[in-house]
């Protein structure tokens, strides 16, 4: 379902904001004054207890203040001062004191006989030598000189999330993860912005290095390791042509050498309905909306049209007579609740994992059953996954990482747009328990008709995954690797319909086919010397797609008992068939250099040739270049305050790849290629050219930079990065329209420019770290500027300016999403003077250049634009024992005229008619003299500018959108079970 915000004013988002950080800090400081006391009462019941004091420091010996000295297995401890000195008093000579610190790896020490004990921690580095996926390999994270950030889907793990997509909703800064209507539906991604108007706007999805065309809904979420995006043109150069959009590396579980087998089972079950409790008019509201729709009549003119007219009746109305009927029998049908149900998903994922000295292996098996919101709305989802690793020798590995996913999509749900219309006054059936096929007596269909389908709708996926990875003997980090990658997919879509084909009957079959192939030769040289670290990469490969396409339909059946499993029966039969395939050639070259963990620097080239592409521009080249320095490793920033700074700044080119076939003459049979040859002859099936080519078709490039800072504060208590980028889209691809006298429509070509500007921010600190009790929070931030730079570059108006393309909603130094449209004030009164053809309650249209006339061309401004403004934030974890609570809050604000959208609940009522037979929603509240001051205008009264006018608001919000408690069992529990761990929690989810 729709997400309702509930909060739209820009200043009132900013005070919840800020309200719930304060709440954060107030309820954080109760619960360390509650752990402060307790320590407390320890020390005092212990006073007569032995005492132990010391100093705690660093490697280099400098004092660490705040370090926690805790009596472990109690609350018993104290905090380092200033200088680093602590004392406590402790139960008795066999306890042991755990020193822990934010940033450094935890001691413990038994106490014994000792009174003075000294304690040096070290530094955890691990944060700085995380590994992470940077695709054709990996990279320390201190080595990063692009835009690379690696997803936190560890805390939303417990989150009812059906798609791995969703537990990037607002966590990622750069990142805009749309939401979904269905429970197929696949979340719009956008990765900085959109940058092309033609061209292809999907992510590129890598699955354990390979291209996977899928959708992220066929992967299961518990099986996924990590999620890295690549952002910027430098860290997205090495896949070339298809990178434009952002690349999305998703990483799977694998299992580990030497360990022995583990089983794991993770299962849930969630249920959810909308955050608004939606209402359908019903009988007496219904019939209020028909006066107020009659109102010229059903109300007097004396009155103002405020009182009622008794003279007027319900059958002086406009409905239908199925209504009348149903009026005066009383009917009261809520429709709503019977085509809609409380959501369910049940999930459940098996697991085992393990290894011996040569071989390691994960294998998987997930269940998710997703009932939505809409009867009929069904989703069904099995998988299996198998990761196999394999060392042959000391020199040669191979592995694979296979899965097979099964898809049932099977089921029609109503429409909801069908549901919200029909009327409460009549009935799904008639008296002999038949549905009524056009119960309004309209156009309009029984929306209780999809659910009687015969439909099927399912689809396998097969993925294996193929390598070997050689150590090249004798010649110390050269390696080589090749993988070969495997993608099927059948897919099946079958119905029948005893209303469909103008109620004599219908059914159809459509098979499916698409088969992926991918080959990557992959050579890596490693080397340290002294100071010097070098690491070079070097790729040639290719990948194929092709797909086809079988479907056969009937219309015309004496009976459907066999339903869609016998087409022949029909009376009309028809075939279609379709096909298509393309090719990508490409290599890469990446080169990675580090001095003394100071200096570091990265350059990629890789060229890429795609069948799509015309024969002058096959292939392109895209380079990039990055460059990194760590301030903090400078012997003139030893300052310990600052555990880490690095500055970064990038270069590189990113290409899109044309819509299939764009650059050629397409030549189509049937249809209008039909012809006759010779009097009295048959038609023939004939031939044409539908489509222009193009030979002059270039790549759409996009170069860009990006300008980063990495920074850990306070042994690292606090760490983050902040990002400014600002890449432009050259040669946009774009169909041109043609003159008719051409014979074309259009032609694909390059044009304009494109510019997204941007900045970032990231943020992570543990304001509290006790031995019980901690507290974790992230805040990201994200803004974007969208803006077109140029177009067809003419003049045709003569003021020295560059046409914008207004008939495509194009202007010059606005955002893609810019609304161009009527600015209205208001709606207009019955005792009004108006303007001709606007009548009492449309939208009062303001008249921009004041002639007296409302006309397109004059009074049509720019009202602001549909993109955001910026996007926040806020992740709070707090784990007190085994306790631990998440919550994540998610906002996206308009700005001053940022994040509008129509909202217009009264379209398709073009006649009193349509509106008066059509049911809403108890919110709509629409204008009547009644009601003068209503948000929308009467739904069907007519204005000049009626199907333009329209009331743009902003969809600002905050909203609590991920939440979860969770208990882990302690380790001796879960042993006496038969468990190595065990964990109970509760989440939810708003959206």
């Amino acid at each position: 379902m729709e997400c309702y915000e509930f909060l739209r004013d820009h200043s009132k988002c900013t005070q919840a904001l800020i309200l719930i950080m304060l709440l954060n800090m107030v309820a954080v400081g109760f619960a360390q004054a509650e752990l402060t006391t307790a320590g407390q009462s320890a020390l005092e019941k212990n006073a007569q207890n032995q005492s132990v004091s010391g100093k705690v420091t660093d490697t280099d010996g400098a004092a660490l203040p705040g370090v926690n000295v805790i009596e472990k297995g109690t609350a018993n401890g104290t905090i380092t001062d200033m200088d680093g000195n602590y004392s406590v008093r402790i139960s008795s000579e066999n306890v042991i004191l755990v020193y822990s610190y934010v940033g450094y790896i935890s001691k413990e020490i038994l106490v014994g006989t000792q009174t003075v004990i000294d304690v040096s921690l070290e530094a955890d580095i691990t944060s700085l030598s995380e590994v992470i996926v940077v695709g054709y390999g990996t990279m320390k994270k201190s080595d990063l000189t692009g835009s690379t950030v690696s997803a936190d889907i560890e805390s939303f793990r417990e989150s009812p999330n059906v798609n791995i997509m969703q537990s990037l909703q607002g966590s990622v800064p750069g990142v805009t993860i749309g939401q979904t209507n269905t429970t197929t539906g696949e979340p719009s991604i956008e990765v900085r912005g959109v940058s092309t108007l033609n061209g292809n706007n999907d992510v590129l999805i890598i699955v354990d290095g390979f291209i996977f065309s899928g959708r992220f809904g066929d992967i299961n979420p518990a099986d996924v390791k990590s999620v890295e995006i690549l952002k910027d043109a430098s860290s997205k150069a090495i896949y070339g042509a298809q990178a434009a959009n952002g690349v999305i590396l998703v990483t799977t579980k694998s299992g580990n050498y030497k360990r022995k087998p583990t089983f794991t089972y993770s299962g849930s079950v969630a249920t959810s309905s909308p955050t608004v409790n939606a209402n359908l008019l019903r009988r007496d509201q219904f019939l209020q909306k028909v006066r107020d729709l009659e109102w010229i009549d059903s109300y007097t003119v004396e009155s103002g049209y405020t009182e009622e007219n008794p003279a007027w009746d319900i059958y002086s109305s406009d409905m239908t007579p199925p209504l009348v009927r149903g009026f005066e029998d009383g009917s009261d049908f809520d429709w709503y609740d019977q085509l809609t149900r409380p959501a369910l998903i049940t999930s459940h994922t098996f697991g085992a994992t393990g290894g011996s000295d040569e071989i390691k292996y994960y294998l998987s098996a997930g269940y998710t059953d997703n009932k939505g919101f809409i009867k009929g709305d069904d989703y069904t989802r099995w998988t299996i996954r198998l990761s196999l690793d394999a060392k042959l020798s000391n020199w040669l590995t191979i592995g694979t990482n296979s899965s097979y996913t099964f898809t049932d999509f099977s089921g029609d749900a109503p429409n909801i747009n069908q549901i919200v219309r029909t009327s409460p006054l009549v009935e799904p059936y008639d008296q002999d328990g038949n549905l009524i096929i056009n119960p309004v007596g309209d156009v309009n269909t029984n929306p209780l008709l999809p659910i009687t389908n015969d439909d099927l709708e399912k689809r396998n996926r097969f993925v294996g995954n193929f390598y070997a990875l050689a150590n090249i003997p004798g010649v110390d980090g050269l390696t080589y690797r090749i993988n070969f990658g495997n993608n099927l997919v059948f897919s099946r879509s079958f119905g029948s319909s005893i209303y469909g084909g103008g109620q004599t009957g219908s059914a159809f079959k459509n098979n499916a086919y698409q088969f992926e192939q991918t080959l990557d030769n992959i050579v890596n040289y490693t080397k340290e010397f002294g100071p010097h670290s070098v690491n070079a990469t070097f790729v040639y490969g290719w990948n194929t797609a092709e797909y086809e396409r079988t479907s056969s339909t009937g219309e015309g059946y004496s009976d459907l008992d066999l339903s869609y499993n016998n087409l022949a029966l029909a009376e009309n039969q028809r075939i279609q068939s379709s096909a298509w395939d393309e090719s990508l050639l490409y290599q890469m070259a990446r080169v990675a250099y580090n001095y003394e963990n100071r200096y570091i620097f990265t350059a990629t080239v890789r060229r890429d040739g795609y069948s799509a592409f015309s024969a002058n521009n096959k292939s392109a080249i895209f380079p990039s270049i990055g460059l990194g320095w760590a301030i903090s490793e400078e012997p003139f920033m030893a300052m310990p305050q600052i555990s880490y700074l690095k500055l970064r700044a990038s270069y590189g080119e990113n290409g899109n790849r044309a819509l299939r076939y764009s650059s050629l003459a397409v030549v189509e049979a049937g249809g209008g290629s039909n012809y006759v040859f010779g009097d009295g002859s048959a038609t023939s099936v004939g031939r044409s050219v539908s489509s222009l080519e193009n030979k002059d078709l270039k790549w759409e490039k996009t170069l860009g930079y990006n300008f980063g800072l990495d920074f850990s504060l306070f042994n690292d208590r606090i760490s983050g990065n902040v990002e400014y980028y600002d890449s432009r889209t050259r040669d946009l691809l774009w169909t041109q329209a043609l003159p008719e006298l051409s014979g074309f429509r259009n032609i694909t070509t390059n044009l304009g420019e494109l510019q997204n500007r941007g900045f970032e921010m990231f943020i992570k600190g543990t304001p509290v770290a006790n031995t019980n009790f901690t507290w974790d929070i992230s805040v990201s931030y994200y803004k974007n500027n969208n803006k077109v730079v140029s177009l067809l570059g003419e003049d045709l108006d003569g003021d020295g300016k560059e046409d914008d393309l207004i008939g495509s909603n194009l202007f010059i130094g606005e955002s893609i999403g810019t609304i161009y449209s009527y600015q209205t004030d208001g709606l207009w009164q019955v005792n009004e003077e108006r303007p001709d053809g606007f009548e009492p309650g449309s939208y009062r249209v303001i008249d921009q250049n004041n002639d007296g006339q409302i006309s397109p061309e004059n009074d049509r401004i720019i009202l602001g634009r549909r993109e955001p403004a910026f996007q926040l934030g806020i992740q709070n974890t707090l784990t007190y024992k085994q306790f631990s609570f998440r919550f994540f809050i998610n906002s996206i604000q308009g700005g001053k005229d940022g994040y509008l959208r129509e909202n217009h609940a009264d379209g398709g009522y073009n006649t009193k008619g349509n509106a008066t037979n059509a049911n809403w929603f108890d919110f709509y509240n629409y204008w009547s003299p009644v009601r003068p001051d209503a948000e929308y205008s009467n739904p069907w009264v007519g204005s000049p500018v009626s199907g333009s006018a329209r009331r743009f608001v902003q969809r600002n919000f905050v909203r609590l959108q991920d939440i979860s408690l969770s208990y882990s069992f302690k380790d001796d529990l879960a042993q006496r079970l038969g468990l190595g761990s065990l964990k109970l929690f509760v989440s939810g989810k708003t959206c």
